[in-house]
């Protein structure tokens, strides 16, 4: 690229560099210090090899599929754990560049706004792990703005293609399906609108009725029946908090509270005093979003933190939405602050994740002390961890199940949700439902042991699967970190101690053999 090219593409450029210091901080460590992550790395795995005498493949419609068709696919090529950094660097890609195609399309250029909305790729959904809904949430933006690129184009191929896209995104992920639905109606509606045709605006209704026909029947008779459906639940009030706080993190237990409200309260002064607007065919868009920001419930269709899920979409099209005029000495000082602020974001998750990696790095080296076909069940020691985010820890076991053919009950396997399924006998003594995808406290286990369902309400909520426990399992991975311990049960006997858990194996008491 020459020098004069660079220099009228250096927004461009810009973004693309937001992009990839995003997507560094995966390339710095072995295993990112996401919730979700083993668990989805131990899933790919099984698929590859095809399944084992634990867990087996069941392959159906599941609008859920982006990460367990392409990552062991591409794995063949690269390796797992790098297909799986390659697959969550896409999904930063697309989350910083699908909003700046979505500003070319609506203004014949890129400018600065959507650089600011590059800080909303580092949200909840990236920092949890949720590799499907975060790549496929990226690729809505992407369809989104080829939709509006293209607007008066292409006809009924223009119709049949993006009905295609769509129909691809719902198996990636059905959130980001309804999201790039409420992207569309807002667009065609607000278009219509400007454009005071009642006529046309149906036609545009049709339009977008005929991209979605393919994906609802899916939804409608090819989706398989899920395990956990105990209905929607909202929580509101309580969720407030976790809405904003989704919206960018600087690690997982960090969220960035005042970069969002700079953010914003920056656009608000640059609309205010004229240097900025926002395109007159995007406020559909953005209304609709806002309103699913606020008001997506917390639990539906057996899955947690929806309400997680649009807040970060709705800023990223804000800022895609905004144009910013300001004299190129300013723009270029801006585009300078973002990107060293952006930079020093990525700096600060990758020396969070470095810490955390180096206990990963010691369990996986600890990984032989397990038995082959072990049964490994997580306990978290809450006093010894105190005030610190146990939630990186979580999946830590199922590191051990492609590495040791282990079973672990926190895997993956909801049915009608995953394609990884457990096998008989070990399906009564694994979790059954996303709520109940949470390791049991150490004060928890006496109660387990003895099934004194009334002494915690979390055992037959959360744990009903591990009454009893000592019966079933082999042993415990128990993480403690460094602070003063509880009391350990008798059940429980010391193997291997470590710097941050420790190795028990559990002892069957006389009552098992009743």
């Amino acid at each position: 690229m020459t020098w004069e090219r660079a220099r009228r593409h250096w927004t461009g450029l810009a973004l693309m560099a937001a992009a990839l210091m995003l997507a560094a901080p995966l390339w710095c460590v072995w295993a990112p210090a996401m919730p979700d992550y083993p668990a989805h790395l131990a899933s790919f795995a099984l698929i590859a090899q095809g399944g084992n005498a634990i867990y087996h493949l069941h392959w159906s419609f599941v609008p859920n599929l982006a990460s367990e068709i392409l990552v062991p696919w591409l794995a063949r090529l690269t390796g797992m754990d790098a297909a799986a950094k390659l697959f969550f660097t896409a999904g930063v890609l697309l989350w910083v560049l699908g909003p700046g195609a979505v500003h070319r399309a609506l203004y014949g250029r890129t400018g600065i706004a959507p650089l600011f909305g590059a800080f909303f790729a580092a949200n909840a959904n990236f920092l949890w792990g949720f590799f499907n809904y975060y790549f496929a949430a990226g690729l809505s933006m992407a369809l989104f703005a080829g939709w509006i690129a293209t607007e008066g184009r292409g006809g009924w191929r223009r119709l049949a293609g993006f009905t295609v896209g769509v129909t691809l995104l719902y198996f990636c992920h059905v959130f980001a399906t309804a999201a790039l639905l409420l992207m569309l109606a807002g667009y065609e509606a607000a278009q219509a609108v400007r454009l005071e045709n009642r006529n046309f605006a149906a036609r545009r209704a049709v339009r977008i009725a005929i991209l979605y026909i393919p994906a609802a029947l899916a939804f409608a008779l090819l989706r398989p029946r899920i395990t956990d459906d105990s209905g929607v639940q909202f929580n509101l009030i309580d969720t407030l908090q976790d809405r904003f706080e989704s919206l960018i993190l600087y690690s997982f237990d960090h969220p960035a509270h005042l970069l969002p409200i700079i953010l914003f309260a920056g656009l608000a002064l640059g609309l205010g005093l004229r240097k900025a607007r926002l395109h007159p065919a995007m406020w559909g868009v953005l209304a609709l979003l806002g309103a699913g920001a606020a008001l997506a419930p917390e639990w539906a269709m057996g899955g947690w933190a929806v309400d997680l899920r649009l807040p970060p979409l709705f800023a990223a099209m804000l800022f895609a939405a905004a144009e910013i005029r300001l004299r190129p000495p300013l723009r270029y000082l801006l585009t300078a602050a973002a990107l060293a602020a952006v930079g020093g974001n990525a700096m600060a998750l990758g020396l969070n994740w470095r810490g955390y990696d180096r206990q990963f790095r010691e369990f996986r080296a600890a990984l032989p002390e397990i038995p082959r076909g072990a049964k490994l069940l997580t306990v978290l020691d809450g006093d010894a961890i105190g005030e610190r985010a146990d939630q990186p820890y979580w999946h830590m076991a199922e590191f051990a199940v492609p590495a040791r053919g282990a079973f672990t009950p926190l895997m993956f396997t909801t049915k009608g949700q995953h394609i990884v399924q457990v096998s008989p006998p070990y399906d009564r003594i694994a979790a059954a439902t996303a709520q109940q995808g949470s390791p049991p406290d150490m004060d928890e286990l006496n109660f387990l042991a003895r099934g004194q369902l009334d002494q915690d309400q979390d055992i037959a909520d959360i744990f009903p699967y591990l009454i009893g426990f000592q019966c079933h399992f082999d042993m415990a991975v128990v993480v403690h970190l460094n602070g003063p311990r509880a009391p350990v049960p008798a059940m429980l006997k010391l193997r291997k101690a470590h710097s941050f858990y420790s190795l028990y194996d559990i002892r069957p008491e006389g009552s098992c053999r009743k």
